[in-house]
């Protein structure tokens, strides 16, 4: 007798029948008795096998059903187990079943037959033969595939024949070196393929037949191809992330992303790039994060982002050879919020590097170049910046007011690594740190900002230094006073504040002088004889 059947008669012998005597009150006990055989029941179906039966795997009662492991151990106690799962717990969903390092070289035929698996995980077990019936006989319930870090040396299309609900796939870190046509036919609702570090030198143009209009995110990365496979994605019109990182790609081309006008993420990081041509995103309208870092990179054409100005936010470029700040090619970017140029060749920075796009953008990562003069207003469009990041390069020094339009703004700033000297010109530092009012506070507090002191040829923390031995002489010590007098700095004038507050305070003082000597006779005057 099945669960189901025992549940039944047990329902029919000890529930009331539902519309009998008793009005509301039956119908709330009829309820209720329902509800406890069908708990009742459950429980039953959930109930893992003994141990015994299943060792050496283990296996949990989860909210969603079962949760079973088996780690390093081999296909015949595998093949024991999914036994005792079936006769012990017949037709319980066993939502997680992970084989993990085991020594599993071939998966047999209907080794999952009558069994409902979910998220099924077969990682790191020298796997290299799949059955064509061995996943296909799991049936509609299994959601998830994880194949990960195996010996697969091609696409198992029949045995994934059948997987009508399967959303992921994950086959990172196998030896898969070519993917077929209509490799994944039949995964009709795949959403996430994952084929990061395979050894993949040649994708089929129909590759990507039967998963065109579900498949959201695709890694090709860490493979072997030497260019874009242009004719097996145009047709992938739901996908949203394409990651082609650390591949052979010597060049990219205008054309090479045709198809693609809903994608959303594009990952070229760490191929061979030289330059970014005129107009290659031009069809990826919808584009709002590009990685471009990792590359041999030293010219991006002044139309290279062209297509990307209404919605491309994020723009890494970093760990190129870039000279300089690519201003042409940016402009055009309306929406920049994040710009990482760290680690190129960058020397020199115009005043005009940001002119024109600079207004949207919060993060500027510009560590690692050989930067060693910044300019009088370099900072003046950047009312949005948040993070800015000038660590590892060769300034000595960082004036006040050239930092005075961000310092309102800025939440983290990092001039760690910098031969800075301990002048005047860093006593904003101090300053802003006393000012920061987030959850950052900690964090920039433990950064250690050293510069030297010249005349002592010693090394100070610029965060303890105090203002008296950064030879400010002269200067406004007030930080007030330093904030009012802002607009002139602005304006180009940073030794106007000087001349201003020394004219200002001159002036207070004959003022008082001369009020306290009318008040004086005033008070002779009418004193009482």
């Amino acid at each position: 007798m099945t669960t189901w059947q025992a549940m039944g008669e047990t329902w029919a012998r000890w529930c009331p029948r539902r519309g009998g005597a008793g009005g509301a009150a039956a119908a709330l006990l009829w309820g209720w008795c329902w509800l406890w055989l069908w708990a009742g029941a459950a429980g039953q179906m959930l109930r893992c096998p003994p141990p015994n039966d299943i060792a050496p795997c283990a296996c949990n009662v989860k909210k969603n059903g079962l949760d079973l492991i088996c780690e390093q151990t081999n296909s015949h106690h595998i093949i024991d187990a999914m036994r005792a799962l079936k006769e012990k717990s017949p037709g319980a969903v066993i939502y997680y079943l992970k084989l993990r390092h085991n020594n599993l070289h071939k998966l047999p035929s209907f080794v999952f037959l009558g069994l409902d698996i979910r998220h099924l995980t077969i990682h790191n077990s020298s796997l290299s033969v799949i059955e064509d019936s061995s996943i296909s006989s799991i049936g509609k319930g299994l959601t998830q595939l994880d194949l990960s870090q195996n010996w697969l040396t091609m696409i198992p299309t029949t045995a994934f024949h059948a997987l009508h609900h399967l959303l992921i796939l994950n086959m990172n870190h196998n030896r898969v070196s070519e993917l077929h046509a209509r490799a994944f036919e039949g995964l009709d609702t795949l959403e996430i393929l994952m084929l990061y570090a395979n050894k993949i030198s040649s994708v089929h143009q129909e590759a990507f037949k039967g998963v065109q209009k579900k498949l959201k995110r695709l890694n090709l990365g860490g493979n072997e191809l030497t260019r874009v496979p242009t004719e097996a994605l145009s047709i992938l019109e739901s996908l949203k992330r394409l990651e082609i990182q650390e591949n052979r790609i010597s060049s990219i081309q205008e054309g090479d992303f045709d198809g693609l006008r809903n994608l959303d993420s594009l990952g070229l990081a760490h191929n061979h790039l030289k330059d970014v041509p005129a107009r290659v995103f031009s069809h990826l309208t919808l584009l709002n994060s590009l990685e471009l870092d990792g590359n041999s990179i030293i010219h991006v054409d002044p139309e290279a982002f062209v297509g990307l100005e209404e919605n491309l936010q994020y723009l890494r470029l970093g760990d190129n050879n870039i000279h300089s700040v690519p201003s042409e090619a940016l402009r055009r970017l309306h929406r920049l919020r994040n710009l990482d140029l760290r680690a190129n060749n960058i020397s020199y920075i115009p005043d005009d590097a940001f002119v024109g796009f600079g207004d949207s953008i919060t993060f500027l990562n510009l560590q690692k170049n050989d930067i060693k003069v910044l300019p009088a207003m370099v900072f003046e469009n950047l009312n949005s910046l948040e993070t800015l990041n000038l660590a590892n390069n060769k300034l000595q020094h960082i004036p006040e007011d050239i930092m005075e339009p961000i310092t309102d703004t800025l939440r983290t700033v990092d001039i760690m690594d910098n031969p800075l000297i301990c002048d005047c010109d860093l006593r904003w530092y101090g300053e802003w740190l006393k000012g920061l009012r987030n959850k950052d506070d900690d964090l920039m507090q433990k950064k250690r900002i050293i510069c030297t002191m010249m005349q002592e040829h010693r090394e100070y923390p610029v965060q303890a230094l105090p203002l008296y031995r950064m030879n400010c002489v002269g200067k406004n010590m007030e930080q007030t006073s330093s904030k009012s007098s802002g607009a002139v700095r602005r304006a180009g004038a940073p030794g106007a504040c000087a001349l201003a507050c020394a004219v200002a305070v001159a002036a207070a003082a004959v003022a008082a002088a001369s009020a306290s000597a009318s008040a004086s006779a005033l008070q002779h005057r009418w004193r009482p004889l």
